[in-house]
């Protein structure tokens, strides 16, 4: 049953107000100490002796522990509690962040990378299962695209640029070298800030009434159904094994994987490109104005994408949405590629981004929406995850490495068209599995919404 009462609408409100700010720190600090190695490529490759290929492996093999950790990762989130839990690795991945000032190498950087990815492994599957304990199916899109608005790019990018310029040689340090120091030290603040305010689930929260608590127990029930109070969550390798034999969950996983191919080359290489693609239409830009145009393409991108997703929440749709936004940054990246000068070229890299994070915010909801229960929901969430992570490794190498090749991001950018069009394919396709009675039972009970 939908509870549409005004209770239910005020506390949405007041949780939306809360928490949505607090996600947003927590999505922005892990994704600004993952991206700035883009950025930091501007000079830092140069200074290192790491080629474009070398630095797309490094930039992807962040996956490696972000992949071998994730459904570990999200299944302690339901035994420690969202509050712990994330605020607990989002100070870890701050120190870890700050080690990479210290790298020599491509080994060192592998290393530091393999680190940070093993940290952050909890971040973006933690951070989805926690949305689903707060908010019905049909907020799910906005409140998304709210928590994951890219300032990390829109603002890090040129703040990133900035030091790397202004502090080049302060203390005898090169400005990259600065740049992780001084964004990965405010990220440990936020996770102290997380360990005060972030708050389990509606059961525990005091600053929602007992009418209130009940309201949102109750419209997000449909996916924590057959709780007891106190219950603790268990789950073993049938849980998993469940999940692998789903077909549709595995398809549209991969669905997700090919999308985030575009996501992982965009956010690793968009500074290089950007650069690029002005020395070829014989432009000059300094480090802070290519670090300002590569972050304001994410403005446009960030509109975009909160019209879209308000869209298909309203219209209560998902798959023609990421469909179209997929395809939408595949015509951007022909664009791109083919324009004649160098702001047809950020225009195509807007269209571009646009269409990813219109479809970003939206595609890992298609997988697990016939999921039911913590440990199903879990386990769903952080196996699409997983495969998205595996687009995320693959896709800077290859990208690295045909520009290297080629000299050029040009075939690189038709590799990520071609694996956007294989993504509006595949959840197409995927979508019209039929769903297995047996893969939408929960498998176990979720401790975050006791009531007592």
């Amino acid at each position: 049953m939908t509870d549409t009462s005004p209770v239910e609408r005020r506390a949405l409100r007041k949780a939306a107000r809360r928490l949505a700010p607090l996600v947003l720190l927590l999505y922005t600090a892990g994704y600004l100490d993952r991206v700035n190695l883009g950025t930091a490529a501007l000079t830092m490759n140069a200074d290192l002796g790491i080629s474009t290929a070398a630095f797309g492996f490094a930039t992807g093999i962040f996956s490696a522990g972000y992949i071998a950790l994730q459904i570990p990762g999200n299944l302690a989130l339901n035994k420690l509690g969202p509050q712990r839990w994330l605020g607990l690795l989002t100070i870890a991945w701050g120190v870890v962040a700050m080690l990479t000032s210290l790298v020599q190498g491509e080994r060192s950087l592998v290393i530091v990378r393999i680190a940070l990815g093993a940290v952050e492994a909890g971040l973006l599957p933690g951070m989805f299962m926690y949305l689903t304990i707060w908010f019905p199916p049909r907020m799910r899109g906005r409140i998304t695209a709210i928590v994951c608005l890219p300032f990390y790019a829109i603002l890090g990018t040129p703040l990133s640029a900035y030091i790397i310029q202004y502090a080049d040689g302060m203390g005898g340090l090169a400005g990259w070298r600065w740049m992780f120091l001084l964004e990965g030290a405010p990220t440990i603040v936020i996770g102290l800030f997380l360990l005060r305010f972030l708050t389990d689930s509606p059961a525990t929260a005091d600053w929602l009434s007992a009418e209130e608590k009940a309201a949102l127990l109750r419209v997000t029930a449909a996916q924590q159904s057959g709780e007891r109070t106190g219950e603790k969550p268990t789950t073993g390798a049938r849980d998993i094994l469940e999940r692998l034999r789903d077909l549709r969950l595995v398809t549209l996983s991969m669905a997700v994987g090919l999308l985030w191919v575009g996501f992982a080359a965009i956010t690793a290489f968009l500074p290089l490109i950007v650069a690029g693609f002005a020395e070829h239409t014989h432009t000059r830009l300094s480090l802070v104005q290519t670090g300002l145009l590569s972050g304001l393409v994410y403005v446009p991108a960030a509109l975009v994408a909160l019209a879209w997703v308000s869209s298909s929440d309203r219209r209560d749709e998902r798959v023609k949405h990421v469909v179209w936004g997929a395809l939408l940054a595949a015509a951007g990246t022909v664009l791109a590629v083919n324009a004649p000068n160098l702001w047809l070229t950020l225009l195509g890299t807007v269209l571009l981004t646009s269409g990813i994070y219109a479809a970003l915010f939206l595609v890992w909801q298609i997988p697990v929406a016939h999921l039911s229960g913590p440990v199903a929901l879990s386990v769903g969430i952080a196996m699409t995850t997983t495969l998205g992570n595996v687009g995320s490794f693959l896709a800077p190498y290859i990208v690295g490495w045909l520009r290297d090749s080629t000299g050029n991001f040009d075939s690189g950018l038709y590799f990520i068209a071609v694996s956007l069009v294989a993504c509006a394919v595949v959840t197409v396709a995927g979508n019209r599995i039929r769903v297995n009675p047996a893969h939408s039972r929960p498998l176990a009970k979720n401790p975050l919404t006791k009531t007592h």
